[in-house]
C-alpha cells in the first residue's frame, strides 16, 4: 500500500482501552489508512515517531471558552495539548441567549468563574448575536480549530427571561 504520510516507531494509544503499543500509522488522502504493529507501507513522507505517543484527540468536557472562541479559533492552549473536542457552557456560564441590557452580567460571570479580565472580555466579545443559534453560527463562521459542543447556559437563560431581576 502507498500512503501520503507514514508514522513509524510510534507508541500508539488507539483509544480502544487496551495498553499502549509500538506500531505504525499510515495516512492517505487526509484519513487514517491503517494502524498497527506489523503494518508498513511506502509513503511520500515518513516521520519517525520514536519516543512519541500517537493518539486520537482528547475531549475536554468542562471548559469556559465561551468568550475565547470568538477571538481565538484555535482555542489555545488546549489544542497544543491534544484536545480536539471540547464542551462549553459549563457551570451555567455562557454568552447566549443575550439581550443588550444583559451583556454586562454575562461578561461578569466569566470574570467571576474563569478569572478572565473584564477589559479583555469587552475588547474581544463583539456581540453579533442574540439567540443561541446566532451565537453558534457566529463562532462557526469564524472557523474553529477544535470541535466544540455547547450547552445552553442557565445564567444566560435566567437573564434572558428575568433581566436584571435575575440577580436578586
Amino acid at each position: 500500500m502507498k500512503v501520503d504520510l507514514l508514522f513509524i516507531n510510534a507508541r500508539i494509544a488507539d483509544g480502544s482501552g487496551r495498553g499502549i503499543y509500538r506500531g505504525n500509522l499510515g495516512v492517505k488522502d487526509g484519513r487514517i489508512a491503517f494502524v498497527g504493529r506489523d503494518k508498513t507501507a511506502e509513503a511520500d513522507k515518513v516521520i519517525d515517531a520514536e519516543g512519541l505517543v500517537l493518539s486520537p484527540g482528547f475531549i475536554d468536557p468542562h471548559t469556559h471558552v465561551d468568550a475565547q472562541v470568538i477571538w481565538d479559533a484555535q482555542l489555545a492552549p488546549s489544542c497544543w495539548h491534544g484536545v480536539t473536542s471540547m464542551v462549553m457552557g459549563n457551570c451555567g456560564v455562557g454568552l447566549a441567549p443575550v439581550k443588550t441590557d444583559t451583556r454586562d452580567m454575562l461578561l461578569r460571570d466569566l470574570v467571576n468563574v474563569e478569572g478572565i479580565d473584564y477589559d479583555v472580555l469587552t475588547a474581544g466579545v463583539d456581540w453579533q448575536w442574540e439567540s443561541v443559534p446566532e451565537y453558534l453560527n457566529h463562532i462557526e463562521r469564524n472557523g474553529l480549530g477544535c470541535n466544540v459542543g455547547a450547552m445552553i447556559s442557565l445564567t444566560a437563560i435566567r437573564h434572558e427571561v428575568m433581566g436584571t431581576e435575575s440577580v436578586e
